[in-house]
């Protein structure tokens, strides 16, 4: 079975979905967030302008006034995953995944703000390019957020997924060559992190890798879906992180506040209209500017729930007689979602899959 009909659609057809209009909508909304007030994660961009302030203007000095220093890769473990802020995209209608979403947070122990979504049937067909000619509101700098997490409402991530990013920090800082006492445990010099995704192609012009062996919680190659080219992993329990050259989905990911300024002046230059996955895929590859930073297997993908299937996705035709009878999540071997009641109750962790190997002695690590 092609990873696209596994997970139910062409690629084709996904990238160019509604879905993905509501997804560009929405994430132009969270980049206007970091431009803006933060008291509130749905705050509007258009409450004050200054015209006179340079977007790119560097702001290290403001940006982390009277913010204690981060660095270790312990700091992956306070209730912010190691970011500033961690954001979750969510209708207002759909408060049922946004309660699916809080029980799977609470129980690895992060806290996030609302995102409030948009349908990209409201959206006024003359700001459908809104990605490619952004307002020139978007020019304030007033409470700077230095990095966010982003996730979608419907994301899962593996039980330990806090030990997952404490080593993907290391890998981060190694990639994107932090110096030794950076201010972010995930180093200060990259743009965007993809951690979750459905492809994701490493740069040719940077070969070195971070790489994790024997890590129990990469999926077995059968288990794996992906819609494009994924790099060569040197085994089956082998994750890397590594320089993207681009990508596609964007279950997750986080962004620097650097990383959102020059995301919205490269997308307010282009001169064509791309579902926003595509757009930074495309940025990540044409910008040399623009420094991405990739993990494969990825570490957050999309949970498909038991039940109606109609619930999956508030854009499209289903069928609503048809019952899926077990849950499923792609690429993550043992499910928060599939493990709720079981991290609730103290209970043995399941894995998704009877064929997961077994594997022994320690997690390992090294630079290529």
């Amino acid at each position: 079975m092609s990873a696209a009909a596994a997970r139910g659609s062409s690629p084709a057809i996904m990238l160019r979905s509604p879905r993905f209009l509501l997804l560009a909508v929405v994430l132009f909304g969270t980049f206007a967030f970091f431009l803006s007030r933060p008291q509130s994660p749905i705050d509007s961009i258009r409450q004050a302008a200054d015209p006179n302030t340079d977007l790119l203007k560097p702001p290290p000095a403001a940006l982390l006034q009277g913010k204690p220093p981060l660095g270790s890769s312990a700091d992956v473990g306070n209730s912010t995953l190691g970011f500033e802020r961690v954001f979750v995209i969510n209708l207002p209608e759909r408060y049922d995944k946004l309660d699916a979403f809080s029980l799977a947070a609470s129980l690895t122990g992060f806290t996030y703000g609302v995102v409030e979504g948009i349908k990209g049937s409201t959206v006024v067909n003359k700001t459908l390019p809104s990605l490619e000619n952004l307002p020139k509101a978007i020019r304030i700098v007033r409470n700077r957020i230095s990095t966010a997490l982003v996730l979608e409402d419907d994301s899962d991530w593996d039980i330990s997924l806090k030990d997952q990013l404490a080593v993907i920090a290391t890998g981060s800082r190694y990639i994107s060559g932090t110096p030794t006492t950076p201010r972010s445990p995930y180093g200060d010099e990259w743009d965007l992190l993809w951690l979750g995704h459905c492809s994701a192609q490493q740069d040719p012009a940077d070969p070195r890798q971070f790489v994790i062996e024997n890590d129990m919680t990469v999926p077995p190659p059968q288990h794996r879906v992906n819609f494009n080219k994924v790099p060569q992993l040197h085994d089956n329990s082998t994750r890397i992180v590594f320089k993207a050259r681009t990508g596609v989905c964007l279950y997750s990911y986080a962004l620097s506040y650097r990383g959102a300024q020059k995301l919205l002046r490269w997308q307010n230059n282009v001169k064509e209209f791309n579902p926003i996955d595509m757009g930074i895929g495309y940025q990540c590859r044409d910008d040399p500017n623009f420094k991405c930073i990739a993990v494969y297997p990825q570490v957050v993908d999309s949970h498909k729930a038991a039940g109606r299937q109609s619930r999956d996705s508030d854009i499209g035709a289903f069928d609503p007689n048809h019952i899926r009878e077990k849950g499923f999540t792609h690429n993550i071997a043992r499910s928060t979602r599939l493990n709720v009641e079981n991290l609730m109750h103290g209970a043995d962790i399941e894995n998704q899959w009877a064929d997961q190997p077994q594997l022994s002695g320690p997690r390992r690590t090294r630079y290529a």
